[in-house]
């Protein structure tokens, strides 16, 4: 199914942060240095009261095709779908036993459908069919743990059970990058073991609430089989809130389940169910539709107690974005080059420099020390502000983000470039529009899907440039253009990365000069 990813231009409104109640500043002028490692930059800070050196020892950061992570699993087994904001009906279809003959089938399925679904696969079964496991997971689709060889997990020892675990995840990180962060037992036999080895392993345990019975039909096309998968699926899920259906993938093809899909599919669709994946993301698979596994982005930590002075900064990794103090006194987020995306409010203010408190609050103090502005974090020791290579300012504790700028950035302004290892993300955090270190500019889904490239690898250094005439240009390192959108004539456009997955070079929202198709 062709993709299209939308490229717009649009005006970004930015808020800034409210100040709050004053707090001592006490003992925050100490002399320190300190080396700060992150997802993928190591960043040595050497703080005073008077200066702060940043210096970065990392290559560029660049997407993998793991842009995924498991969240905190579950203490027991879930039988019923996730919910999705807001509420309404959803439904997870999820296959057992795959890789097989039937996955080309049941994907082309699922993708023209536009829903979502999870692949619970046999390690063996992956090692047989690799193409097909990397298929499931660069179309978007979850990919969950069944074990190695389809045993009876409580006829096994602990380590028996765990080296069943153990092979798939090491295949399919090796095959996909991409972790399995769900796990069902074959047969839907556990034990306490189980549930604690899955658990250590980050994954949940995931049975299921609507049986199809498809696999007794044992390789036959026969409608008696194709009626009797499609009637379970309704008359057990149609009385379900949130069912989750199994149907299977299995090493012989599976004729009646491909035939009965569809019709599944238009069940529940036709009475307003929300197709999900047991992590609970929704939307057609291979877009930027709201996900609940986007990656964490790298960058540069400011830990408690650094401070930040007249005209001194701290760059994202691979200095796509910078924070800066400047000398009115001022605190701002700007892209290289030059546009501001957030600010502290604070000008006027000569002399004033902000600090990562010990509280868990950055925060912009005058001269004096008195109190300009700072974030509301409600008190959390050891917290760090890291400036991401999304552009977002955000604080962490050890319970996840406190504070957020909101300030993700999905545009390319006029003059602005993005160089190797640099991207835009979608409003949503899902999607990135990277220009890779080969010189290709690719958009990528929730997943690691391709969904639109320019086309122009084997060219090391190459970066995107938006020009004042509205032309988007991929140039060379010698500055040789590789590729353009040829919308020359068309000033004061801007390049966006939006949730909708598709591309367009506009002037204005909704009037498109240019898709990419």
């Amino acid at each position: 199914m062709k993709t299209r990813v939308l490229v717009a231009f649009a005006v970004i409104s930015l808020s800034l942060g409210a100040c709050s109640t004053s707090v001592p500043v006490a003992a925050k002028h100490s002399a320190t240095t300190s080396t700060v490692t992150t997802t993928s930059t190591t960043t040595t800070v050497a703080t005073t009261t008077t200066a702060i050196a940043v210096h970065h020892l990392s290559k560029p950061a660049t997407l993998s095709a793991s842009v995924s992570y498991c969240p905190v699993p579950a203490l027991g087994p879930q039988f019923y779908a996730p919910p999705i904001p807001g509420g309404g009906k959803t439904v997870a279809l999820t296959f057992d036993d795959g890789p097989g003959p039937s996955t080309a089938s049941i994907l082309s399925i699922l993708e023209a459908h536009g829903v979502r679904a999870t692949f619970f696969n046999v390690g063996r079964q992956e090692a047989a069919w690799p193409a097909a496991l990397r298929a499931e997971v660069q179309a978007g689709f979850l990919v969950g743990n069944h074990t190695w060889s389809h045993p009876v997990m409580t006829r096994l020892s602990a380590a028996a059970q765990a080296s069943e675990l153990d092979r798939v995840i090491a295949r399919q990180e090796a095959t996909t990058e991409t972790p399995p962060c769900v796990f069902r037992p074959p047969y839907g036999d556990y034990d306490a073991k189980t549930l604690s080895l899955a658990r250590q392993r980050h994954m949940t345990l995931w049975m299921w609430s609507v049986d199809t019975e498809d696999y007794e039909a044992d390789g036959s096309s026969s409608p008696y089989w194709v009626d009797r998968i499609v009637s379970l699926a309704e008359s057990e899920g149609g009385s379900l809130r949130h069912p989750v259906v199994v149907l299977h993938n299995q090493e012989d093809p599976m004729p009646a389940t491909v035939a009965a899909l569809p019709l599944i599919i238009r069940y529940f669709k036709s009475h307003g169910y929300t197709f999900v994946d047991l992590l609970g993301n929704s939307g057609p698979p291979a877009s930027c539709a709201p996900s609940r596994s986007a990656v964490r982005p790298t960058a540069t930590l400011v830990e408690s107690g650094r401070l930040l002075v007249d005209g001194q900064y701290v760059d994202s990794p691979g200095g796509q974005y910078r924070l800066e103090m400047q000398s009115d006194g001022d605190l701002s987020l700007s892209v290289a080059g030059g546009r501001v995306l957030w600010e502290s409010g604070t000008s006027d203010s000569q002399g004033a420099f902000a600090i990562m408190q010990s509280d868990g609050n950055f925060a912009v103090y005058s001269s004096s020390d008195r109190l300009l502005w700072e974030t509301d974090t409600g008190g959390n020791p050891g917290a760090d502000l890291a400036v991401q290579s999304n552009a977002d300012l955000v604080i962490y504790g050890a319970s996840g983000p406190l504070w957020s700028s909101g300030t993700a950035n999905p545009e390319l302004d006029v003059g602005e470039h993005l160089d190797p290892g640099w991207y835009l993300q979608s409003a949503d955090g899902v999607c990135r529009l990277v220009m890779q270190a080969d010189g290709n500019l690719v958009l990528y889904s929730a997943r690691g899907r391709t969904l639109w490239e320019s086309g122009t690898p084997d060219s090391p250094g190459a970066s995107a440039v938006m020009q004042a005439d509205g032309d988007l240009v991929v140039y060379s390192a010698s500055k040789r253009a590789l590729w353009q959108s040829r919308t020359a004539g068309r000033s004061n456009a801007r390049l966006f990365v939006r949730p909708q997955a598709e591309t367009a070079l506009e002037q204005a929202p909704s009037s498109a000069i240019w898709l990419s198709g």
